[in-house]
């Protein structure tokens, strides 16, 4: 994310202190490696669709799991900072729009973290999702918002607002709103959408991630190319 946010926005917040520990970060990171690339080979020589469509399955639970339980908890408490672009959770500072990009590489994802971290959010979502399963509200509530994901169900969505982008987790019927945040507590966290600050917004963009087309590409080992104008 690139426009520019008031300053006096973040004002009067004392960030959370970041708990993440780089090493096991980087454990996490070689586990899900070896993992990608075991599930890459069977998906390779899955000899039939119903195969394929195992691994595929296999994959986006592994994803799932590792996202929202390992990758996500370690970047908490990281200070947010407009122009942060850190790798390591728990060290220096990070925009809301590399927290998005760095999480997706690190997830395995081929995507160009600086290039997509610097896009609008709308651009974001666009290059990892179909446009099918892209939903956009104007001046509606919070519920009106979420109703994509009641409908369809547990899993990882992209959001977009009027200048910020952020990851709302659903799982057991429960959602939180996960991003970089600007506001109150000025850093990353995980909060109910309904009271998340950040969360405030005329506009919003949902987009489901973990689709099949995207974890082909994350199978297949597919780049996944920014995109930067209107589709």
């Amino acid at each position: 994310m690139r426009r520019a946010l008031p300053l006096a926005a973040c004002l009067g917040f004392a960030p959370l202190r970041a708990q993440a520990d780089p090493g096991t970060y980087a454990a996490q990171l070689t586990r899900l490696r070896a993992e990608q690339g075991a599930l890459q080979a069977r998906w390779r020589a899955a000899p039939d669709d119903t195969t394929r469509g195992a691994v595929l399955a296999e994959a986006r639970a592994l994803i799932f799991d590792r996202v929202v339980h390992d990758l996500i908890p370690a970047w908490e408490g990281t200070p947010w900072e407009f122009y942060g672009t850190t790798e390591t959770p728990g060290e220096g500072t990070i925009a809301c729009g590399y927290y998005v990009s760095t999480l997706l590489r690190d997830a395995g994802f081929r995507v160009e973290r600086v290039k997509l971290a610097q896009q609008a959010s709308e651009r974001i979502i666009q290059t990892l999702t179909p446009p099918e399963l892209i939903w956009r509200t104007h001046d509606a509530g919070v519920a009106r918002s979420l109703e994509p994901l009641e409908e369809h169900g547990d899993g990882l969505y992209l959001v977009g607002l009027d200048c910020h982008v952020g990851l709302l987790v659903r799982e057991a019927g429960a959602v939180r709103f996960c991003d970089a945040s600007y506001l109150d507590p000025s850093a990353v966290t995980c909060q109910d959408p309904e009271t998340a600050q950040s969360y405030r917004s005329r506009y919003r963009v949902v987009g489901m991630l973990l689709s099949d087309p995207m974890m082909r590409g994350w199978l297949d080992g597919r780049a996944f190319p920014t995109v930067t104008g209107r589709r």
